[in-house]
């Protein structure tokens, strides 16, 4: 573990090295993504363990990155547990038959993750034959507020009419489909770890949708389970906890589970940093070049990114990153700009 950046890093150690890696590196900025992707629907390519696994290279081969990710959705899992997936062009994500009240969860079920999702394992492994001995591979999932707006709405949505709506009329039934998401999901990532993923980063996209009182009550219980479960595996565990600040008091049950939390690009990083520390968090963060930032020149690229790393100074340990995923309208080359950016910092620590 030593020898490998991330791994030191997300363990909260500090090296010599800034480990760098993107949400979404694998994705339709790239022109040799957009190649594969047109031989495939997006779920298609999901399920095609060469395609997954050729994407997710794909930015390695191109960058200086120090870990991959694994291609793939957070919705995935809601394929095994009974509903079907499909992205509709410029739509998103659908989820059929969604899940509105007690009568709709008894279709759903916890699946075989070894078996319903061979096909991520199988992606695993063939990244892992091809990664250098210094780079890291990380498996995912989304959190289980976060899928179950999807499972409740059936799609992306602003409001969470219909999540909120169960909340309120049917707290059991809310809580119960949380349940049955975070028991899936630790079934999942431990697949995950045994086909090869060395670290595990958990979405929680939507973890503002509640309110702070509610988040605290229905899903950082899940999320206590989801990290204990987890911490068996033995392998670093990052949390992304959505935007801003507004629910890092909320999170402190979770500061002795997780290793590394990821900062969104709407705060300030130093903040961030100073206000996990004032509420007890000692470990990694992870962050946060605000992603359309690569529309820039070089030189505000990587102003931004010397910011960030200054900032990350202050912490434990730093994994720099995007706040959230790249968009594809960046240019390739401008990602060179930030890693750049930051080995030459690292080289003045030297």
């Amino acid at each position: 573990m030593q020898t490998k950046p991330f791994l030191q890093a997300a363990k909260g150690q500090r090296g010599s090295r800034t480990p760098i890696w993107f949400l979404r590196q694998a994705g339709r900025y790239l022109p040799e993504y957009r190649a594969v992707r047109a031989n495939y629907d997006f779920v298609q390519m999901c399920q095609a363990p060469d395609a997954a696994a050729e994407v997710t290279l794909q930015p390695l081969r191109r960058y200086d990155l120090d870990a991959a990710i694994i291609f793939s959705d957070i919705l995935i899992p809601c394929i095994g547990m009974g509903q079907v997936l499909t992205f509709d062009k410029g739509h998103g994500p659908r989820l059929n038959s969604p899940i509105r009240t007690s009568a709709d969860l008894k279709n759903l079920r916890v699946p075989d993750a070894d078996k319903e999702f061979a096909y991520v394992g199988e992606a695993i492994s063939k990244v892992c034959a091809k990664l250098g001995p210094q780079q890291t591979m990380i498996g995912f999932a989304g959190a289980p507020l976060t899928v179950a707006t999807y499972m409740i709405e059936g799609e992306g949505s602003r409001d969470h009419v219909s999540l909120k709506k169960m909340l309120y009329t049917e707290p059991h039934t809310f809580s119960s489909l949380l349940s049955i998401i975070t028991d899936t999901t630790v079934d999942y990532l431990k697949m995950q770890c045994c086909a090869g993923a060395e670290a595990l980063m958990i979405f929680d996209t939507w973890a503002g949708s509640l309110t702070p009182d509610e988040y605290a009550k229905h899903v950082v219980p899940q999320l206590v389970k989801l990290f204990t479960s987890l911490k068996t595996l033995s392998v670093p565990l990052i949390y992304f906890p959505g935007q801003g600040t507004e629910r890092y008091p909320e999170l402190k049950p979770l500061f002795s589970l997780i290793d590394a939390l990821h900062v969104d690009w709407r705060v300030d990083l130093g903040r961030a940093i100073a206000s996990l520390k004032q509420l007890g968090f000692a470990g990694t963060v992870q962050g946060n070049l605000e992603p359309t930032c690569f529309l820039g020149s070089k030189e505000i690229v990587q102003a931004k990114a010397n910011a960030i790393l200054r900032h990350g100074q202050s912490a434990k340990s730093h994994i720099f990153n995007v706040g959230h995923g790249l968009i594809p309208e960046i240019p390739p080359e401008s990602l060179t700009w930030a890693i750049d950016a930051v080995r030459a910092f690292d080289r003045t620590r030297e």
